[in-house]
């Protein structure tokens, strides 16, 4: 069985997703193809199989970007800070 939140890739579908819920029967799958959400769809197990969870490069940067815009949106100084701080540190 699939744990809920874990990303998996759908072997037979040419997609990924999140467990939504799982049995041990299958799981109810969040499906994301091509980048956009498919919406829900359930799954045997033999039909998942776990995903790679590590991020590129150039993903990590996009995602510390993301963070940064926003902390500047919610106005939360302290956030901003360890964001600017830890990507700094990592530029070096």
């Amino acid at each position: 069985m699939y744990t809920e939140g874990k990303w998996v890739d759908i072997t037979s579908y040419n997609a990924k997703g999140f467990i939504l819920e799982s049995d041990s029967y299958g799981a109810l799958v969040c499906v994301v193809k091509n980048g956009k959400v498919e919406g829900e769809k359930r799954f045997s197990h033999h039909q998942l199989a776990e995903a790679d969870s590590q991020l590129l490069s150039e993903d990590m940067k996009d995602l510390v970007r993301l963070h940064i815009n926003m902390a500047l949106d919610s106005e939360d100084k302290s956030w901003f800070r360890a964001l600017t701080d830890s990507s700094m540190e990592e530029s070096r």
